[in-house]
């Protein structure tokens, strides 16, 4: 007997809210019900026919679509628990599916130690500009004396900005400071629980 992880894969679900009258279910679940494998058996309870039968579902519980097609009830607690929101395709494929302000606040909301934007901005000393064509370049020096070089470019000079050029290219420079960060981070904290084991 080992441990196992479960496979990461897609499924099509939706939260129910206690009766049929949603507007918003997917084709398929409406299918379901239409060929008798969702039945609403009374009001506020719902009856799914499942591969191990006959299975109950109340209002809040998720209504999932497995990858073989199957229909089965899950608690939102357990659901809470299992699953991710999913890129809008289930071949992973697509846009991502929460916005740049949804993800920065999830982040903004995590506790355990993490790299922050500020921290960087402490620790650089200097930024400098430098211009060649439509090709911008930034040089960030830190603290300890450490150089990154960001760049951007556009397309064509008349599209040109030197305020935009900086913005961009000192961003991509910041860009891989982070990544440096992170990794001095991860070590720090792996030393840590090295030394407590």
């Amino acid at each position: 007997m080992g441990h196992y992880t479960k496979k990461p894969v897609t499924i099509e679900a939706f939260r129910w809210t206690g009766g049929p009258e949603q507007g918003e279910d997917p084709v398929w679940a409406s299918d379901a019900v239409r060929d008798g494998v969702i039945q609403f058996v009374e009001a506020g309870f719902m009856a799914i026919q499942t591969t191990e039968g006959l299975v109950n579902a109340s209002p809040g519980d998720w209504v999932i679509r497995g990858v073989e097609g199957e229909i089965y009830p899950c608690r939102d607690s357990v659901f809470q628990a299992t699953y991710a929101v999913a890129s809008a395709a289930p071949d992973g494929s697509g846009t991502p599916a929460i916005t740049r302000g949804e993800a920065d606040a999830i982040v903004e909301a995590s506790t355990a130690p993490r790299v922050t934007a500020d921290a960087i901005k402490a620790k650089i000393a200097s930024a400098d500009f430098f211009r060649s064509g439509v090709l911008t370049i930034c040089i960030i020096e830190m603290v300890s004396g450490f150089t990154f070089v960001g760049k951007s470019a556009c397309v064509s000079v008349e599209n040109y900005d030197q305020a935009a050029g900086e913005r961009y290219s000192y961003d991509d420079a910041f860009r891989q400071i982070w990544a440096f960060e992170a990794y001095l981070l991860r070590e720090q904290l792996s030393a840590a629980t090295d030394r407590v084991a």
